[in-house]
């Protein structure tokens, strides 16, 4: 079996069958060896002290320094035996003025340091980073509108209001990306707003109703005018920025000739495997080195798929 794409590995314990134990959450929080990962306004803690960065954390001696509720934490799972959470401070105006943060690490876009850290540092921190981005835009009923609380070691919020009292549950917004190759190349484009060196492999939202490989032929069709078929899956993705589960195919488009949709795509063109070597990839600032696009296209140049 090949690796797993980055962001997919972490090796915690979920212990899902415990969550809904307020008592057993509670014990647990107040673990001495508990270990909290930080998130800071989308950003996570990372230590860059050392010669490769790493996960920075908190332990559980350390969180009577910071303002914090039980709405705040979240429980994330046990690695080797040790409780993890997620801890909201995105109530610091700058975590760089608290002496304890600054001492251990710094608050980082985890895309930004990417391949750097450790595998399942890399999964963890998205996960926590995941959860924590759901929390802060559920805090009020889908259904009704009344104020949310936590429930379930932070994996549920319940609607207050007794007469709805909705649960409410951490949702993955779905999408395809995919390769679309012709022959010996394959169709790269340009989003409005990306610099001109910038180009990726192209993706879009699943809709209701509708299978991945039914979104990979109607997004391919929409956004470059190109017919597919021969679609098949590749591999997938978390992508917490913020909710997304990336679902990768491979396709092959029935013709050359391009049309893209303005709205949508800048410019799009057919690339050689010449052209998407790793020199040139980095040099033209293709897709970013921790995403699912970079790893399928370096599959599709090596003929690995």
């Amino acid at each position: 079996m090949k690796q797993p794409n980055f962001f997919a590995e972490n090796d915690f314990e979920r212990t899902t069958e415990k969550r809904a134990d307020a008592k057993w959450f509670k014990r647990t929080f107040m673990s001495p060896g508990a270990v909290f990962l930080p998130i800071w306004r989308k950003h996570n803690f990372i230590d860059q002290k050392t010669a490769s960065p790493k996960a920075a954390y908190l332990t559980r001696q350390e969180l009577p320094e910071f303002q914090y509720q039980e709405e705040n934490i979240v429980f994330l799972g046990f690695r080797n035996q040790v409780p993890y959470f997620s801890i909201d401070l995105s109530y610091l105006e700058n975590p760089e003025d608290n002496h304890l943060l600054a001492k251990k690490g710094k608050f980082l876009d985890i895309r930004k340091v990417g391949l750097q850290l450790p595998r399942n540092d890399g999964g963890a921190l998205a996960y926590a980073r995941a959860l924590v981005h759901w929390h802060q835009t559920n805090q009020y009923c889908g259904r009704c509108g009344s104020k949310t609380e936590t429930q379930s070691s932070g994996h549920v919020r319940k609607c207050k209001n007794s007469s709805c009292s909705a649960e409410h549950f951490p949702r993955t917004d779905s999408a395809v990306i995919m390769v679309v190759s012709r022959g010996e190349k394959i169709c790269l484009a340009r989003k409005p707003g990306w610099s001109p060196e910038q180009y990726s492999i192209l993706a879009g939202f699943l809709e209701p109703g509708e299978t991945p490989e039914n979104a990979v032929v109607r997004e391919v069709k929409e956004e470059v005018g190109l017919k597919v078929d021969n679609v098949r899956y590749h591999s997938s993705q978390p992508w917490p920025f913020p909710t997304n589960l990336m679902l990768g195919y491979f396709s092959e488009a029935q013709s050359d000739k391009i049309t893209i949709d303005n709205c949508e795509i800048e410019h799009a063109r057919w690339f050689s495997r010449e052209e998407l070597t790793p020199e040139a990839l980095l040099y033209q600032k293709k897709p970013q080195s921790v995403s699912i696009a970079r790893r399928m296209i370096a599959d599709w140049v090596l003929g690995n798929f």
